[in-house]
């Protein structure tokens, strides 16, 4: 399929989207990145061949038919729960999903990608998260004239991510940490990867129409997770499970909870295992981060990341993933 480098992208601003928006920007893609509020988000700016387009509401049907104008390529994750502001709530993801589905459509696009999550399905509630993104994965999946992928991760971790992140910070406020739904088991896969893999399969034609689970190597619950966190940052923490009602406590509470372990979004998107015995290797081309090597960019002392380069360097990995 000839395909041109203009990009839409929805519910970019996010922990994935911007991995996902500088992926685009190093692959010489022109994008268009969808905001209610410019002002906020400049930094974007700084992307090569990145603009930024106001969309104040989902409801302005000539500010959204404009966000999706003369693009070949639209990008949609809308589903990222790290948009801050700009996140759409659950209850509405659905509608909105089915707004960008019709402007798409008119605008003749012919290639989507969706943002969607290992274990979505419309077999489960239309209330439940899974039910929603189950939906919502149907409504791109159908939209008209174009060659849709849906992208269904496991847990994706990296700098700023809404777990491994979260361990961190209560890591370094003292050596105790709390694991809300410590038993569920996932396959943590580095942003970096995962973006790069998104953008690799815009062109892959064997890809086009498909619906790709997308995970690392290894199979682990969030307590292991946690663990492997702290032995990383050489602290010698007690890790232990958080019970149900004091990790809804502690989400409630945000940034006034005196536990930084949990958020709201972590315990809705992750009461159940999130797995596949899908190989990212033989759908990427490339063998992901180990999970070690990820952690460490952003968790471990200066001299355990140091030793982690010299191993990436022996291997002949890439010389830019280095810290």
């Amino acid at each position: 399929m000839l395909l041109g480098n203009k990009v839409s992208v929805f519910g970019g601003t996010g922990f994935v989207g911007k991995a996902v928006v500088n992926e685009l920007s190093k692959a010489g893609y022109e994008i268009k990145v969808v905001v209610r509020r410019p002002e906020r988000f400049r930094e974007f700016l700084l992307y090569p061949n990145t603009t930024l387009h106001t969309l104040e509401s989902y409801d302005d049907a000539e500010q959204l038919n404009t966000a999706v104008k003369g693009a070949d390529i639209v990008v949609n994750l809308i589903t990222d729960r790290s948009t801050g502001t700009e996140m759409i709530e659950q209850a509405d993801l659905t509608a909105v999903t089915q707004k960008i589905k019709s402007a798409t459509e008119s605008a003749s696009v012919k290639r989507v990608l969706s943002l969607s999550q290992i274990g979505a399905s419309t077999d489960a509630p239309n209330s439940n998260w899974f039910g929603v993104l189950g939906e919502v994965d149907n409504l791109m999946h159908n939209v008209a004239n174009a060659r849709v992928t849906i992208l269904k991760p496991s847990l994706l971790i990296g700098a700023g991510d809404d777990t491994t992140a979260r361990f961190v910070t209560q890591l370094n406020r003292m050596d105790l940490l709390m694991v809300a739904q410590s038993s569920t088991v996932v396959q943590p896969l580095w942003i970096k990867d995962f973006a790069q893999a998104a953008v690799s399969v815009i062109k892959n034609e064997s890809t086009f129409d498909k619906k790709l689970e997308m995970a690392g190597e290894e199979r682990l619950t969030l307590k292991e997770l946690a663990e492997l966190v702290a032995e990383l940052m050489q602290k010698d923490a007690i890790v232990f499970p958080m019970c149900k009602l004091n990790a809804k406590i502690m989400a409630m509470l945000g940034a006034f909870a005196p536990v930084a372990s949990v958020s709201k979004s972590q315990l809705l998107m992750l009461p159940n295992d999130v797995v596949t015995d899908t190989d990212f290797n033989t759908q990427f081309g490339f063998v992901p981060a180990s999970l070690e090597w990820a952690i460490s960019t952003y968790a471990a002392p200066h001299d355990i990341r140091e030793r982690y380069n010299f191993y990436r360097k022996e291997a002949g990995r890439d010389a830019q993933e280095l810290v």
